[in-house]
This record gives C-alpha cells, structure tokens and sequence, in this order.
C-alpha cells in the first residue's frame, strides 16, 4: 500500500488546543484574563478539511468561551475543553 492510500483512511482529526493550535503562549491582563493567539491559517486548514466532510475534534484542559466561540465559527461542534483526562475523551470520542 502507497502512503497516498493510507492518507485515505484518515477520516478525523484531533487537535489539543494549547500549543497546538495556539503558538503557546499567553498574553495575562491585569484582571487575570488569559488570551491565546491562535493562527489564521490553522483556522483556514480547519475549515477546509470540514469542507472536505472530515471530521474535526478538539479536546483541552483548559476552558475560554472566546476560544469555543472561535472554533465554533470555523465549524468545529465537537469541542471538549476543561477535560481532565485527555485520553479517556478521546478513547469515548473515538467510539
């Protein structure tokens, strides 16, 4: 089998978010509010595979109602933030 036969299989991915789709850092205002830079291009890819009828997943231990806002506008519905176990989500997910 050719590596392009193999992609074929792929039918899902799933992302972490920090660190993954966000360069890693955090910008901290004064009253403790955390922001995350997260690139446009990741969010083009994101879309575009949706597009293509893949499914799209992202599990975080963290939790930002602007970052589930975002994603959300890129089309990705399954969102799972503040997850304490990362594996067990996606073992569950991946049922």
């Amino acid at each position: 089998m050719n590596i392009l036969d193999r992609f074929k299989q792929i039918t899902t991915f799933v992302f972490d978010l920090d660190g993954v789709l966000t360069d890693g850092g955090l910008l901290i205002y004064p009253d403790g509010e955390f922001i995350r830079r997260m690139h446009i291009k990741d969010g083009y890819a994101l879309q575009l595979a949706i597009k293509k009828g893949y499914r799209v997943a992202i599990i975080s231990g963290s939790q930002s109602e602007p970052v589930v806002a975002r994603l959300n506008k890129l089309g990705i519905r399954d969102v799972y933030m503040q997850m304490t176990d990362k594996k067990k989500k996606l073992q569950e997910y991946s049922r």
